[in-house]
């Protein structure tokens, strides 16, 4: 990428945040990529009257597990804001993950999550494009109207909570289920403290960008039905023409290596099997292109659906334990009674269903 778009995703996440004069800044990088983000990052953190009050390096630490958490514990308590920049594996480690779930739990600060790779997933066995082809497609995707995606989620919103939700697709997806009173997370790019005014959630106070999805952890025992996956790839087992059957919102598996995979998520405990979540993409920018099918940056694309297994704290959901498993769906179509939000993988507005 070129120091232009460096600088343009420098804007973009201060004008997210919105920052005020006096606020504390802390910030992840990975030291290895991104290095022309940083100095213009804060650049604009110091023009804001905001101060740096610290540096997490993604590489791994020589301190123990309990050492780490006290040290970030410090860290977060003297932080009102949280970045953390794109990298070369993105993960946090689990004492980081620990110190930043419970200062987002407690509403002490807000987040911005700019991740860049490792976002990007193959449809099928299909390849991803270049590199150089999904940045072109990422920087575009910060350009979507925060506005525009508070719209067009507040119609979707009250359309999904209107009655029982169907997906289905061609290949044989066929699942229902209920959102009831749950809160939907609204991501639309906006960290600014207005906006975590009207948080519920962990992830709503944890912004991503780029922004798109409307995402929602449905009542978890109302999934009934299936969802069929050409692919599974989620942690360590890769499995194929997979059915996903779903009862009561616990799921069974069959289809080539499904035994592997099952005993992959029985080592997981918790609630791996259950269903977590149910995310459709808006970002326009981010849609799959017929000349380049693939699901960009965690399915964020127009009409792009996620269908998801495991924990879902973070969401006001009921799974615990089990880590999280994504499912990616680009050519869905999601109905409520006789209304259609997608079909066939394009977004529909809201009002026109």
């Amino acid at each position: 990428m070129k120091t232009a778009d460096y600088d343009k995703c420098a804007r973009r996440i201060a004008e997210a945040l919105a920052l005020a004069s006096g606020e504390a800044v802390l910030i992840k990088l990975d030291t290895r990529i991104f290095t022309p983000l940083v100095p213009a990052l804060q650049n604009l953190i110091r023009a804001s009257g905001a101060h740096i009050s610290g540096v997490i390096l993604a590489e791994d630490t020589n301190k123990s597990s309990e050492e780490e958490l006290h040290s970030l514990r410090r860290l977060f308590d003297n932080a009102d804001v949280f970045i953390w920049l794109p990298e070369l594996h993105q993960g946090n480690r689990p004492a980081l993950a620990r110190a930043l779930n419970e200062w987002l739990d407690a509403r002490r600060g807000r987040a911005v999550h700019f991740h860049w790779n490792g976002g990007s997933y193959p449809i099928g066995f299909l390849e991803t494009p270049s590199q150089d082809f999904i940045d072109r497609l990422y920087l575009a995707a910060l350009d979507v109207s925060p506005e525009e995606l508070d719209r067009q989620h507040r119609q979707a919103e009250s359309v999904l909570r209107s009655g029982p939700v169907r997906v289905t697709t061609p290949e044989g997806t066929d699942l229902s289920f209920e959102v009831g009173a749950r809160p939907f997370c609204s991501q639309i790019g906006d960290a600014s403290l207005s906006r975590m005014r009207s948080a519920r959630t962990r992830i709503d106070r944890d912004i991503e960008l780029p922004a798109g999805a409307l995402r929602v952890a449905p009542i978890e025992n109302s999934a009934t039905g299936s969802v069929f996956l050409p692919v599974w790839r989620p942690v360590l087992t890769q499995g194929r023409n997979l059915t996903l059957q779903f009862l009561k919102g616990c799921m069974a598996v069959q289809g080539v290596n499904a035994d592997q995979i099952d005993q992959e998520l029985s080592a997981a405990g918790g609630d791996a099997r259950m269903f977590r979540e149910f995310a459709l993409g808006f970002n326009p920018a981010l849609k799959v292109l017929p000349e380049a099918p693939f699901i960009a940056y965690y399915g964020y694309g127009a009409g792009v659906v996620r269908l998801s297994l495991g924990d879902n704290e973070e969401m006001g959901g009921a799974n615990r334990g089990g880590g999280v498993y994504w499912n990616f769906i680009h050519n869905a179509t999601v109905t409520v009674g006789n209304k259609t939000l997608v079909q066939d993988g394009n977004l529909r507005a809201a009002a026109d269903t």
